[in-house]
């Protein structure tokens, strides 16, 4: 069976028309606005940002470590795990320097 001519047609016209239709959709989609450029400010500030995060890398290898600095770490974290605070206060910290034994010298 091959269709009418008549329709034949207008089945080409309908797949024109939707590709257009289509076409104008992808293009109204594209016309977002066009992200600013950083300024230099900015830049900068990102690039301290990163460079202040790099620096705060503790460089020393645990193999390097004082025995006194071992103990104080070894305190702090068993001190975390068992009050479940991953970021003691600086009241608690002081707690723990005590427990460790460190008393202030006039």
């Amino acid at each position: 069976m091959t269709p009418t001519p008549s329709k034949a047609k207008a089945t080409k016209k309908k797949t024109k028309a939707t590709k257009k239709s289509a076409a104008k959709k992808t293009t109204s989609k594209a016309k977002t606005a066009p992200k600013k450029p950083a300024t230099a400010n900015k830049r900068r500030a990102n690039k301290a940002a990163k460079t202040a995060h790099e620096n705060n890398r503790n460089p020393i290898r645990p193999d390097e470590m004082s025995t006194d600095l071992v103990e104080f770490i070894t305190a702090i974290d068993s001190y975390k795990r068992i009050h479940e605070r991953p970021f003691p206060s600086w009241s608690e910290v002081l707690d723990i320097v005590k427990a460790l034994g460190y008393t202030r010298s006039a």
